[in-house]
């Protein structure tokens, strides 16, 4: 039996399912944590809008039962995983090279590099298969996908943008945690936690290209 009296309370609810999207710790988490560290929560928000961005997306494609989108990305979910894979093994480059201080860093985290890093990680979310599968999965659970009548459309607007502010959200606490240790750290610790933070994005990147692959 399917939940269908949720759909009263379609915001709260998307809030609820961003916050579980968001939570699991993957590569995006790396990045927020690492950019936390390295500049301070407003750097860190930069990488979670991208990922609540697509997070949003495939939340509506997924409500409004968009089976065109769900079954182009399942025919080619093997490319996707490879793109996936090499963003973050991008990624992984990128923060193994680092040489972070936690003082002087401003201009590597100016506006340029924040949209960069927004559209990284909004390419990160959205060449995950699992992601749009696991909200359509979800929401036929709770009894809102594929809804007909004519409040639909407004239904799926409010559950995709409590998924968006579930998301970031979770972005808020998770930066907002990471900073208040950063200024117990030296230099040499965020530089451990980069060459960590840089093995596990590349881990994650070869686990993506691997599933592509086969």
């Amino acid at each position: 039996m399917t939940l269908g009296w949720l759909a009263t309370y379609c915001f709260p609810l998307g809030l609820v399912i961003g916050l579980v999207a968001a939570a699991p710790i993957g590569p995006v988490n790396i990045i927020v944590i690492q950019r936390s560290l390295r500049h301070g929560m407003a750097a860190a928000l930069a990488p979670g809008l991208g990922a609540a961005l697509g997070d949003m997306l495939f939340a509506a494609a997924a409500g409004l039962g968009l089976t065109a989108l769900q079954a182009m990305v399942s025919e080619h979910q093997g490319m996707l995983r490879i793109a996936g894979g090499l963003v973050m093994i991008g990624f992984a480059v990128a923060v193994w090279r680092a040489a972070p201080r936690l003082k002087g860093q401003g201009s590597e985290a100016g506006p340029g590099r924040a949209g960069k890093l927004a559209l990284a990680t909004f390419a990160m979310t959205v060449t995950n298969p699992a992601t749009l599968l696991w909200f359509a999965a979800t929401f036929g659970a709770v009894g809102l996908s594929r809804a007909g009548d004519e409040g639909a459309l407004l239904r799926m607007a409010e559950l995709a943008g409590g998924v968006f502010a579930g998301s970031m959200l979770w972005w808020l606490g998770i930066s907002g945690a990471a900073c208040r240790i950063r200024g117990r750290l030296e230099d040499r610790h965020l530089a451990l936690f980069n060459h960590g933070a840089a093995v596990a994005l590349l881990l994650f990147g070869l686990a993506a290209l691997g599933a592509g692959l086969h």
